[in-house]
């Protein structure tokens, strides 16, 4: 009777134990609709911008949509905080830069390198040097940098 009471005890806690594992879903919805600051060498001006999709915390990555002002609609993204921002559009993938995104508190800034991505924003050619860098949130080029510094400089989550 001893050892039924043990094996008892012991198949209920592993139950107990799955059930709460499976609950626990590592996916945040992201919904970001914010005004930013985006500047570079050609550009410093406030833009809208929208990021909306699941964020896998345990895996760190981000996987949805980016829209950036009334000119950039980029329906499939993915990023891990501290790396590139990937967008595919049918079979062609294109790296757009790189992001720095905390999720927590959903600040991010994302510095643009992608030429045809620049040449749309600017309006302008693209020399390889240039970058446009989009932060939020700010609402100046001080507080833009300063955030972007922040963001640099926090540990990424698999970093702890």
């Amino acid at each position: 009777m001893k050892n039924n009471s043990f094996l008892l005890k012991t198949y209920m806690i592993v139950i107990l134990s799955l059930v709460l594992v499976s609950c626990t879903n590592p996916k945040q919805v992201i919904n970001i609709d914010i005004t930013a600051f985006m500047y570079g060498d050609e550009i410093n001006q406030t833009v809208e911008v929208s990021m909306n999709g699941e964020y896998n915390t345990k895996e760190h990555s981000f996987i949805g949509s980016l829209v950036i002002g009334d000119v950039i609609k980029l329906e499939h993204v993915t990023f891990s905080p501290g790396s590139g921002l990937i967008s595919y559009h049918e079979s062609t993938r294109s790296y757009l830069g790189q992001i720095f995104f905390d999720y927590q508190s959903l600040h991010f800034s994302i510095e643009i390198t992608d030429q045809d991505l620049y040449q749309q924003l600017t309006e302008s050619n693209h020399d390889r040097d240039k970058k446009i860098t989009i932060t939020s949130p700010a609402n100046n080029i001080e507080e833009a940098k300063r955030m972007n510094a922040e963001l640099k400089d926090k540990k990424l989550p698999f970093e702890k």
